[in-house]
């Protein structure tokens, strides 16, 4: 398995250094930890940066779509009234603003695209511009 992008891969279950990862605190305690998922975020902006070379191994591919799936699922799960998941330390509005970020730092790893960050309201303080 890859040994870079250490934040995307410590956020898969069964990981070793799991505990404390961002998926971890959201689907265990229903907390958005805002430091781990920039960290998180920063190694997909860093695998879009290879994607722009067709570079992107398996590992790391299949790695961002199972989160993606995983983080979608709760986010979906904490808007369902039916549901009683629920993200316990951001408003609804602070939710959609990182679901965003997420959405296009994943098509990012895909695509090679990034969108600066001076073109959003919420940054990632991880990235330099």
């Amino acid at each position: 398995m890859n040994k870079c992008y250490k934040n995307l891969f410590r956020s898969l279950p069964g990981n070793d250094s799991w505990e404390g990862s961002f998926y971890e605190r959201l689907v265990e305690y229903g907390i958005w930890d805002e430091q781990e998922f920039w960290k998180f975020h920063k190694d997909l902006i860093d695998i879009a940066k290879l994607m722009k070379h067709r570079k992107t191994e398996w590992d790391i591919a299949t790695a961002v779509v199972r989160l993606y799936v995983k983080i979608a699922s709760l986010i979906s799960s904490h808007f369902n009234a039916n549901d009683i998941f629920k993200i316990q330390n951001l408003t609804d509005s602070e939710i959609l603003e990182f679901y965003e970020r997420l959405d296009l730092a994943v098509v990012g790893a895909f695509s090679g695209e990034i969108l600066d960050e001076s073109r959003f309201d919420l940054r990632n303080p991880l990235i330099d511009e």
